[in-house]
């Protein structure tokens, strides 16, 4: 398979592990079981997932179901809400009065934004049951392609949804064919370049199929008629501002080539598996991908407490484990926390510290 943007068929593979089940942040969905690998375009450098037929109709049927998000989707319950506001602050929402959402989910975005009283608001979804008219509000139910042509809008926007899109391209002239001349795309996706350079186990996951850096969203603008106006990598996340511009030459920026990528994760996987095997009472805090990588790729199992702050996630059934609120432990009885999120380590520390507890800390 060619790269998903630029169609060069050379690559190097800049990941191989052994086959894991896929993360979709829901119990209900059977974990089927494919391999983990990432390639680097050698023509753009694009980090991609190349995603075999079996797995691409499995993913279809995932996100037809419901589960478009890998994470809790944003909304008014406490991990979904900050998630919400994390992106919803970084919009200049008042600019605008209509817009339309690619990858909708529950429509929690165009809900607050027709409190703010946007004219013309449109979700497209494919996991909604129908497409409807809710309010002020046009949900559609289908796939974004450069085939569905619907009012122009100034404002179109997205949240972690591009890196799942295999032909991302035919989204992006979506974009171009429905947004006006002046409009704005808005899109975040995972910081994949954090990741890549530091060898974190949460960069891969079998529900997406691009790895975005800085120069890769810039090339795929470009390709598309699109001028990046602002990327800000913050923490976790890449957050893009562009307008159209047909006239934005192709980027010239050297390549970053991440091949020792397989390197570091296996140094920070033999870290945590040391971890786990010098202390006895461990508690794991974060249910997510990270963690299924780290578990999957694990040659023996290991026993823990399985903790995390999202409301949603705790009294159910992940890793062998029913997850807890760290409320709920006497932290007195362990020795031991791995904190699995990198860009909360910090954060999740201080509320250990604060709650009394006196023993190690570690990341995963």
């Amino acid at each position: 398979m060619a790269c998903n943007i630029c169609e060069a068929p050379e690559y190097i593979e800049i990941l191989s592990k052994n086959t894991i089940p896929i993360w979709t942040g829901s119990s209900e969905i059977e974990a089927s079981k494919f391999p983990c690998k990432i390639r680097q375009c050698s023509g753009c450098g694009h980090v991609y997932q190349n995603i075999s037929g079996k797995l691409s109709k499995k993913l279809s049927d995932i996100y037809s179901f419901g589960h478009a998000y890998a994470s809790t989707p944003p909304s008014d319950q406490n991990w979904g809400f900050e998630r919400a506001k994390a992106f919803l602050d970084r919009i200049n929402y008042i600019d605008y009065s209509s817009a339309i959402e690619i990858g909708c989910a529950n429509g929690y975005f165009l809900k607050f934004l027709e409190k703010q009283g946007y004219a013309k608001l449109i979700g497209v979804e494919p996991s909604l049951q129908k497409s409807s008219k809710v309010g002020n509000i046009e949900f559609i139910k289908a796939f974004a392609n450069n085939d569905i042509i619907l009012d122009k809008v100034d404002l179109i926007f997205s949240n972690v949804v591009f890196e799942h899109i295999e032909d991302i391209n035919s989204v992006i002239k979506f974009v171009k064919n429905n947004l006006k001349p002046t409009g704005v795309l808005f899109f975040a996706v995972p910081n994949a370049q954090a990741e890549l350079e530091t060898g974190d186990p949460v960069v891969f996951i079998h529900e997406h199929v691009h790895y975005y850096t800085k120069n890769s969203i810039n090339y795929l603008l470009a390709k598309n008629g699109f001028k990046s106006k602002s990327i800000i990598q913050d923490g976790d996340a890449i957050y893009v501002t562009a307008i159209i511009d047909t006239k934005i030459p192709m980027p010239s920026n050297p390549i970053n080539i991440y091949s020792n990528y397989s390197n570091l994760l296996n140094i920070r996987l033999a870290k945590f598996y040391e971890i786990m095997n010098s202390h006895n009472k461990i508690i794991i805090h974060g249910a997510n991908s990270k963690l299924n990588n780290i578990l999957g790729w694990a040659e023996e199992e290991y026993t823990f407490t399985l903790v995390d702050n999202d409301e949603v996630k705790i009294s159910r059934f992940f890793f062998g484990q029913t997850v807890k609120s760290i409320y709920d432990l006497n932290l007195l009885d362990y020795d031991c926390v791995v904190i699995v999120p990198t860009a909360y380590f910090d954060v999740i520390k201080d509320q250990y510290h604060q709650l009394g507890f006196s023993g190690e800390i570690y990341l995963a």
